[in-house]
């Protein structure tokens, strides 16, 4: 059986038990804009309400990216006072939606992952993505910093691979994806979808509570460590958006002066 329920800014489908959840932003790069964020949070929140729901899909679609990051069009706009900190705030929020998630998440990579959106992959317990998929934090070159992008490379990574990753800030070759185990598959762009429901199938078949418990344990030191890393990451966003050098970068992009 399968049903598909869509919302302006999320196309949510279940089938066999696994929903997919699809960023459905109008720009086919996926920005994360407040509303976007918003919607995928909630929307992760009611999966694991959902009984029916046994393990869940995170994608940009196909042809689409993952996501490229914050929406420039809003986060251009942060001064470096109070509303950076709000910012930071939704931002958290929507990875701590994932991490609670007690049921399988794989996250299914077309194109970019860039900033937010890699970050919020590095959430979910399985990615797999396309050949042409590309990894970037490339945060620190364009005057943004990079503290939840550090905690969260260094704690599902390891810090070399962290400190390779934010310093270069380029694109990750597939070679170093495996390397440093950020992707656990490879697939063509037309069977992404599909490998990533096998995958979770599978995954959902698993004994429920055993899995379930056990996957709250392993993310409950990674909640707290995005939590405690929050006060930090707030004072160096400010900061860094108080001394300008991020949004001259952003009004580039879009096109202002």
């Amino acid at each position: 059986m399968q049903n598909a329920v869509n919302s302006q800014l999320v196309i949510e489908t279940i089938k066999n038990g696994v929903l997919t959840v699809q960023f459905n932003h109008a720009h086919y790069n996926n920005p994360f804009s407040d509303a976007l964020e918003s919607a995928v949070s909630y929307s992760l929140t009611k999966a694991e309400e959902n009984p029916d729901v046994k393990a869940v899909i995170i994608t940009g679609g196909i042809d689409r990216s993952f996501s490229v990051g914050g929406d420039f069009n809003e986060v251009k706009e942060l001064k470096g006072g109070k509303e950076v900190e709000e910012w930071i705030d939704g931002v958290v929020g929507l990875y701590i939606s994932s991490l609670r998630l007690t049921k399988p998440t794989i996250a299914a990579v077309d194109k970019y992952a860039i900033g937010i959106g890699f970050q919020l992959a590095l959430t979910c317990d399985w990615r797999i993505a396309t050949e042409r998929c590309q990894f970037i934090m490339p945060e620190l070159k364009h005057g943004i910093a990079c503290t939840l992008g550090q905690y969260m490379l260094e704690k599902s990574l390891g810090r070399a691979a962290m400190m390779e990753i934010i310093y270069d800030s380029e694109a990750i070759s597939i070679e170093r994806c495996f390397k440093y185990g950020l992707i656990n598959k490879v697939t063509k762009v037309e069977d992404l979808l599909e490998e990533s429901q096998k995958l979770a199938e599978r995954l959902a078949n698993y004994p429920e509570v055993p899995f379930g418990k056990t996957k709250k344990v392993i993310n409950e030191s990674y909640i707290k460590g995005l939590q405690d890393v929050m006060e930090n990451t707030k004072a160096v966003h400010r900061a860094s958006f108080g001394a300008g050098h991020a949004q001259k970068f952003m009004k580039k992009i879009v096109g202002e002066k």
